[in-house]
């Protein structure tokens, strides 16, 4: 499977869905860190970044169990039925996933009560690193390992944007595709996310703004009607296969 670009700008275009989930988490877990003054700029940042990219670890563990899943029930002939309708569910998911980020319609959010269960069972475990440890005389976060893990553990969160994006990962063929592809979605939520941490009041306005919603609502809308047309046939353009939902499955 090639890169996913795709998968890339969805996590960048759905921004603002992720501001509005997470985006107070992140703020307030940049103002612990920045309380410890004692550290360099530079520092604080970088335990910042390690605590996204925890969250993004998280995102491919999933991918890989979602993507393995779906290769070993989906790859026998007799169920090609079966894969299509997965790959089918795939990005009608992602239209309705492009509806939420532009707030035209939320019912996607409804996915994210699949998640309420398992977090039951983790949000003990969250309760004292879901923001980095409390501050210190010694260090803003106690140490970067401390802040992965933090991250890795936001990463089970129940997510409706998440969700959707694993039912896609389940149809990419196969355990590597799926984790590639939660990565690279995970990648592309980072920048708004830690940027937010670092308190960048300016930027998470303009992620927030009803037009970039709306913008990007409709280019994420775009990629899982791609997926459908070129399921029926209507479009086949091999070079656009790094942009197209599923491709190394199919």
């Amino acid at each position: 499977m090639d890169f996913p670009v795709s998968a890339l700008l969805i996590g960048i275009w759905s921004t603002g869905h992720c501001l509005a989930m997470c985006g107070g988490l992140a703020m307030a877990a940049g103002q612990l860190n920045r309380q410890q003054l004692r550290y360099p700029a530079i520092r604080r940042a970088g335990d910042m970044l390690g605590w996204q990219l925890g969250r993004v670890t998280s995102y491919g563990l999933i991918g890989f169990i979602a993507g393995g899943f779906g290769a070993f029930f989906l790859d026998h002939p007799a169920l090609s039925w079966l894969r299509d309708l997965a790959f089918i569910t795939a990005n009608l998911m992602l239209i309705a996933l492009g509806l939420h980020v532009a707030q035209w319609w939320s019912g996607i959010v409804q996915v994210e009560r699949m998640g309420q269960h398992l977090w039951g069972w983790i949000s003990p475990y969250a309760t004292a690193t879901l923001t980095p440890s409390a501050p210190s005389p010694r260090q803003p976060m106690g140490t970067l390992w401390r802040a992965v893990r933090a991250g890795a553990i936001w990463g089970w969160l129940p997510c409706g944007l998440v969700y959707s994006m694993l039912v896609t990962a389940s149809v990419t063929g196969s355990s590597v595709n799926g984790a590639l592809w939660m990565l690279a979605f995970g990648l592309g939520t980072i920048p708004a996310l830690w940027i937010t941490s670092l308190a960048s009041q300016e930027m998470t306005q303009w992620f927030r703004n009803l037009w970039v919603r709306r913008t990007a609502g409709t280019l994420i809308m775009m990629f899982g009607l791609w997926g459908l047309l070129r399921l029926v046939g209507v479009i086949q353009v091999d070079w656009l296969d790094a942009f197209c939902i599923g491709a190394g499955a199919r």
